[in-house]
């Protein structure tokens, strides 16, 4: 995210992850940090159920926004259970509801998505609205291109903080 005394970047490769705020330096997450952002970031889990939970277990019906939803629930090992509400209508997720294990209790976060549009053959959220106890932010992807090489340096924790583009 860019603010307008620098960035904010969640980056993750597959062994670590790590948080940078403006004016701070690099944080490296928790196991249950980096659990957390591994979820956020992918959208498409619904399509992964199987391999993310060990068991899902349907939960009652909701309404989301005046939509009725299914409500399904998804345990992993030693880690908080997700809730996932699937959109009755058109099967879509809609809303995750996760919590991140802290030293002062579980912390929750939801996401809500929005603004499917259909990338290759998968239906793809292009809105998703974060809300979490500090605080609320909503990504909007304009152009989504699949397969673009993305270059590894991309994927290395920084060092120190970044600094503001100019």
């Amino acid at each position: 995210m860019r603010f307008p005394n620098g960035e904010s970047i969640t980056g993750f490769n597959a062994q670590v992850g790590w948080l940078t705020t403006p004016g701070h330096g690099v944080h490296e997450m928790s196991s249950a940090e980096l659990d957390a952002s591994q979820m956020d970031a992918y959208p498409q889990c619904a399509m992964d159920l199987r391999q993310i939970f060990r068991e899902l277990r349907v939960q009652q019906q909701e309404k989301v926004d005046g939509r009725p939803t299914y409500v399904v629930s998804g345990i992993r090992d030693n880690r908080p259970p997700v809730q996932l509400y699937f959109d009755q209508e058109s099967g879509l997720l809609i809303r995750l509801l996760r919590y991140v294990d802290t030293p002062l209790g579980l912390n929750p976060a939801q996401i809500d998505y929005a603004d499917y549009r259909q990338e290759g053959a998968v239906r793809t959220p292009f809105r998703w609205t974060v809300a979490r106890p500090g605080g609320r932010f909503t990504i909007q992807i304009d152009e989504m291109q699949q397969n673009v090489p993305i270059d590894d340096k991309k994927f290395a924790k920084p060092a120190a903080p970044l600094q503001p583009e100019n």
